[in-house]
């Protein structure tokens, strides 16, 4: 098959006319194709802006991924270390050595006369007191007080061990020589004390009888035991951490058991008799220029399950020296602004809100943050990856505690003088460092969130430049809750508010004497005697620094002389660990 030839026109104009239709036709076909073309580029341009957008967002999305495994990661490893590792938070990282001028380092660690410390030694690894000396077994020797009680137990010789020639020779003498000394102990006694009361009766010419007797004795709460019980049960439920179930086991095998219920009620009964004196204590502990404060959770049982109650205490300075101690079913901010009503002055606390209410809204009230909880958000980045920038900010809290430990015997003028002079210096570079550093962190990061920290509160951070009264740490209260703290997995929980009101009263008396070293036992059972007949002009007789001026005999000499070691010894390493560095 052939396909039919084109035919061409042969005149000019015919040709003319169609060049000029094909001139057209090609310009309607170019047009179509550059809009075909245009419209193809609009939509590869719209497809890769999408896909660019969807790179974009997906990159975000890994990244902020990234940075949530990043920080669960860091949580994971910092709960393990919480739960696994160890608790002490002590930086002693060599290479700090290197971040710091050695002359400023030098300078930071020496006093202002250029002599070492009490304590201290000028050679390295030298302690400067001489260790008491030991026995041949490594141990000092044994010594009795002298107040304990005596026997003598003689250990005669039998007849058949005499040879011969000794037995009536008038020349040999018969002696005892000592040869040990051992300790016994008697458990606990109880005793029924029988109470007569004296009358007289005088019979009338009526036939009726006058009758005069002797005065009652007053008393906190009517029971069937003494102040010595009542002390007692307070002692090893409130200084011994004992629950009332274990106190009912150990009086019966002294030989009379009391119901724990009873207990309680009695505990109850003498909390409420106490309170003039412990609302006593809690007003000299809040006429303190500074005053510490922390809380601890403590479960409360209620209907359905438990609640989340919280023990507050408030730990007053050298001059009002009471460990107060209150309850509430929840941590509202209104517990500490109930408590705390009426204070003025210095308010060290960590950066719970309640407490930092309290300070930007309360006038004369300034508050104060604990240098350990800051440390202790850059301890923990330098736990998960040790670099400059976490040795760095460790180093400068470490050259403030450093500076801080020296002075720890000074008056408080003493110490704001060196504070000022040489503390304040670290504490401006320091600022600096922080400002700098923030800016280098990314929004989410942990060191980020360090600085973050102590930068929001930055004034409350310097408030001990202004008194050398103003501790730099909490640790007071820290460890004042620790007392109670020591019982609660035993006791568990408390049964009601009015329980935990309770325990907070009596705790309040048990843990000031700790405070005091003194013997609670003899303190509570004066306190339960005499309370009920003292006026309101005699009860600060009984605050429990008033009450050892009059007893000094009922000072635990051995806890005095534990906590006089331990200072020394630690005072000793520290003034080592400072010239090693």
């Amino acid at each position: 098959m052939t396909s039919p030839q084109l035919e061409l026109p042969k005149d000019i104009a015919s040709c003319h006319a169609l060049i000029k239709q094909l001139h057209a036709e090609l310009q309607v076909a170019s047009q179509r194709i550059e809009e075909m073309a245009s419209v193809g580029l609009q939509d590869a341009t719209a497809r890769v802006a999408h896909l660019e957008a969807l790179l974009t967002e997906q990159k975000e999305t890994i990244a902020d991924q990234q940075q949530t495994i990043q920080n669960l990661s860091a949580d994971n490893a910092l709960l393990k270390r919480s739960l696994f590792g160890r608790r002490r938070e002590r930086f002693t990282d060599p290479a700090q050595g290197l971040l710091f001028d050695a002359e400023a380092l030098e300078a930071a660690s020496q006093p202002p006369n250029g002599k070492p410390a009490e304590g201290e030694s000028s050679k390295p690894g030298k302690k400067g007191k001489k260790r008491k000396k030991r026995t041949s077994k490594g141990r000092r020797p044994r010594v009795f007080p002298e107040f304990l009680p005596r026997e003598e137990e003689k250990i005669y010789l039998d007849d058949k061990d005499i040879p011969e020639e000794m037995r009536d020779n008038p020349n040999a003498r018969r002696f005892f020589k000592k040869i040990s000394e051992q300790l016994e102990v008697v458990p606990m006694q109880m005793k029924v004390v029988e109470r007569y009361q004296e009358v007289i009766a005088l019979d009338q010419a009526d036939e009726t009888t006058i009758f005069v007797s002797a005065k009652r004795p007053a008393s906190l709460i009517q029971s069937f035991v003494g102040p010595s019980v009542w002390a007692y049960l307070t002692v090893c439920r409130f200084a011994d951490h004992l629950p009332y179930y274990r106190i009912e086991d150990v009086l019966g095998r002294s030989g009379f058991r009391i119901d724990r219920s009873t207990q309680w009620r009695w505990m109850r009964g003498l909390a409420q008799g106490v309170t003039p004196l412990v609302e006593l204590m809690w007003e000299r502990a809040l006429l303190s220029g500074c005053l510490l404060v922390d809380e601890t959770p403590v479960k409360e049982l209620a209907p359905g399950g438990t609640l989340t109650g919280y023990l507050w205490t408030a730990v007053g300075d050298a001059n009002h020296p009471y460990d107060c101690f209150t309850y509430t079913s929840d941590r509202r901010s209104i517990g500490p602004e109930t408590f705390l009503a009426g204070y003025q002055g210095y308010l060290l606390a960590d950066a719970y809100v309640g407490y930092e209410r309290i300070g930007k809204l309360w006038p004369g009230v300034l508050k104060a943050s604990c240098w350990v909880h800051g440390r202790r958000k850059f301890q923990e980045c330098h736990h998960l990856g040790a670099t400059d920038q976490t040795r760095t900010p460790l180093a400068y809290i470490r050259q403030l505690f450093d500076l801080e430990d020296m002075y720890r015997e000074a008056i408080n003028e003493q110490r704001l003088a060196a504070r000022q002079a040489r503390s304040k210096l670290i504490v401006e570079a320091f600022h600096e460092w922080l400002l700098e550093e923030w800016s280098r962190q990314l929004p989410k990061s942990k060191m980020r969130g360090a600085t973050n920290y102590m930068l929001n509160r930055w004034d409350s951070f310097t408030r001990f430049l202004e008194s050398g009264a103003i501790p730099m740490t909490t640790n007071f209260a820290e460890q004042s809750l620790k007392y109670p703290i020591l019982g609660r997995k035993a006791w568990l929980f408390v049964g009601n508010p009015q329980a935990g009101e309770t325990a907070a009263k009596l705790f309040t008396l048990t843990k000031t004497c700790t405070r005091h070293r003194i013997d609670p036992y003899a303190y509570l059972q004066d306190v339960y005697a005499r309370l009920p007949t003292l006026s309101p002009d005699e009860l600060p007789t009984l605050l429990p620094d008033a009450w050892i001026k009059d007893h000094p005999q009922h000072i635990v000499q051995e806890r005095v002389q534990e906590a006089l070691d331990r200072a020394r010894r630690t005072r000793e390493r520290r003034a080592a660990r400072r010239v090693a560095a």
